[in-house]
């Protein structure tokens, strides 16, 4: 008991710090994993895994409903009422394991590839468990269990990567990676049952009672979340379906590889706003306040990130990858262009649920939504993946101002010039150290052709440039952090 009161007390900076680290150490641990498994499977090995993913998402989605974000909501919410949606839960993942399982043959007819009716059927434990973890997962973050969860977190990624990583040296191929997902989905089921004892109840409890409770919260959550899965996943679909595993693969990891900051730094603060920002949920300048400080401070981050990625992304592909994966660095230059955009993006869904206007995170994501598939739909008509993977930056800039729109204007009421004019600002200085870097290096040549010491020759630069040019910034947000530590 004391141990939850203690935990409950917990600063939000803490609160990030130890999702930071645990973050920090799990995307550690994944490229690791990555880097040998990048090295053991073929692109199109991989290409089959990514096009199962897509579908895995959409089930990931359907399995949470938006209930979790419901849980840490409403604080009215008992060991009861727990207990009621642990039994909803139960049902659903039966319903969505068996749905899962029969779409294997429909999967396998939309990509030519018969392989997927059978790794659906295997991928179906996965979908159950991650269907039942719903209501633990939610009593963790409303508890702000953070602690439990950054160390689950990691632990459960050592345990299914090793697995893959064998059953990969043994040629089971995309089954490797299959297995990977059901092992960490079982390993974090019985994590989290293991660290909630005693928070369910199935005693006078009433199934319907909270479900009614929760469902126009968590209707308009699981409609941001369905239609943000295909903003997120109809490029995937379409690579898979007409242009084939391996490209699909090379564009996956690509992908990937600009994922892992996004994860990393405003990953970290979105999983952790919600359960400390609701209580300001009618305080409109103070969540206005936070939501301004964050998208400067990403924004810098994400320039700082892009620039590397864009000066290093050979590098890169092949400290990580291996030399098989060369032919993705186009793709993964070109998306990297869109990581200041991502990560100013990424916390909308916290800093709107904080504010109880789901409704608003609903509209956000079917106008970024409808921007993303028409520009994947003009892409597609090219017929080049590279083509293709410019429409899809393209998306993520125009997405921007839906989020400028439905936060800073329509959820505070301040002009979205606010949102814009930092972000502008900090494209723009950063292309003062990147813009002459990138020109010696694509168009004078200016390499030893040594993949680190050309990594360090170039980030050492670049970053060099940035902390001068940045530095009133830095100061100003480390002096407002030591302000509010607790």
């Amino acid at each position: 008991m004391n141990m939850r009161k203690k935990t409950k007390n917990i600063s939000f900076f803490k609160a990030a710090f130890i999702q930071f680290a645990s973050r920090y150490v799990n995307v550690f641990v994944q490229l690791v994993l990555t880097a040998i498994l990048a090295r053991l499977l073929s692109p199109e090995e991989y290409g089959i895994m990514a096009g199962l993913t897509v579908f895995t998402s959409l089930f990931a989605i359907l399995a949470d409903m938006g209930f979790g974000a419901g849980i840490i909501q409403y604080k009215q919410l008992d060991k009861h009422d727990f207990g009621g949606l642990f039994i909803f839960s139960l049902i659903l993942a039966t319903i969505l394991s068996v749905a899962f399982l029969a779409a294997g043959i429909p999967i396998a007819w939309f990509y030519r590839e018969p392989e997927y009716a059978p790794l659906c059927a295997l991928a179906a434990v996965s979908v159950f468990f991650n269907t039942v973890n719903m209501v633990p997962n939610g009593i963790l973050l409303r508890n702000k269990r953070f602690d439990v969860i950054g160390i689950r977190l990691v632990a459960t990624t050592i345990i299914g990567g090793v697995i893959a990583v064998i059953m990969a040296v043994n040629g089971f191929g995309t089954y490797s990676l299959i297995w990977n997902v059901n092992i960490t989905a079982i390993a974090i089921f019985l994590w989290n049952i293991a660290s909630i004892r005693g928070q369910i109840s199935f005693k006078q409890m009433d199934m319907f009672k909270p479900v009614r409770l929760i469902a126009r919260y968590s209707a308009y959550q699981a409609g941001f979340s369905i239609i943000n899965y295909f903003s997120r996943n109809t490029d995937h679909l379409i690579i898979g379906r007409f242009f084939g595993s391996a490209p699909l693969g090379l564009y996956d990891k690509a992908y990937k590889l600009t994922t892992y900051p996004i994860q990393f730094i405003p990953g970290v603060l979105g999983s952790v706003l919600q359960p400390y920002l609701s209580a300001y949920q009618d305080d409109k300048e103070k969540l206005h306040h936070y939501q301004m400080l964050m998208v400067k401070a990403l924004a810098i981050t994400g320039s700082w990130i892009a620039g590397v990625f864009i000066l290093c992304g050979r590098e890169i592909v092949l400290i990580f990858y291996g030399d098989q994966w060369l032919a993705c660095v186009p793709l993964f230059t070109i998306l990297s262009v869109s990581i200041i955009f991502q990560m100013v993006m990424n916390v909308t869904g916290g800093i709107l649920q904080s504010a109880g206007r789901t409704d608003l995170l609903f509209r956000q994501g079917l106008a970024a939504t409808t921007i993303m598939l028409l520009m994947l739909a003009c892409g597609s008509l090219t017929g080049d993946v590279t083509l293709l993977t410019i429409f899809v930056t393209i998306a993520f800039i125009g997405q921007t101002f839906t989020v400028a729109y439905y936060t800073t204007y329509k959820a505070f009421d301040h002009p979205i010039s606010e949102f814009l004019k930092p972000v502008a600002t900090t494209l723009a200085f950063t292309c003062i150290p990147l813009a002459p870097l990138y020109t010696a290096q694509t168009f004078l040549n200016w390499k030893t052709n040594t993949i680190i010491i050309d990594l360090l020759i170039y980030a050492t630069i670049y970053t060099t440039a940035f902390a001068i040019i940045f530095r009133r910034q830095f100061t100003l947000l480390i002096s407002f952090i030591k302000q509010r530590k607790k």
